[in-house]
């Protein structure tokens, strides 16, 4: 089996950032690995069974999940998948979330792993919150 090329890898990450959007966990399950480990932006390090129950839970819903700038390298059997993103999540606050409650719209830089074989899945996933590009000083564009 060949291994996919990249622009086949940022096809299927659109896919699992609509699959988020749409709360549909069928495909979400299907696109990450067993072995997923996933660093939200606020530190907090799920395997795949709690990150999808959260979804699962309604304690996360992603409403927006779009891809600002990526680029694509691969090695090895993996894709690296560098980028920004813009992301507005619904947090109600269950469990370990409780002060977190509400609506919460950033910009992430990330780093996805994308595992080729047996099939390509999400393998691990690393974000943190990008700075605020500045404002334009008066007078300029």
């Amino acid at each position: 089996m060949s291994s996919p090329d990249a622009t086949s890898i940022l096809a299927l990450e659109d896919r699992r950032f609509r699959a988020l959007e749409a709360n549909d966990l069928g495909t979400l399950d299907r696109l990450t690995a067993e072995e997923l480990r996933h660093v939200h932006s606020n530190g907090t390090v799920e395997d795949k069974g709690a990150f999808l129950g959260q979804l699962r839970n309604g304690t996360r819903r992603y409403r927006e999940y779009r891809a600002l700038t990526r680029e694509a390298r691969q090695e090895g059997g993996f894709t690296f998948v560098f980028g920004e993103a813009a992301v507005t999540i619904e947090r109600t606050g269950a469990g370990p979330e409780e002060a977190a409650r509400g609506v919460i719209a950033t910009r992430m830089t990330y780093t996805a792993i994308y595992r080729h074989h047996p099939m390509p899945q999400l393998f691990a996933w690393h974000s943190v919150k990008s700075p605020t590009p500045p404002s334009p000083s008066p007078g300029q564009p």
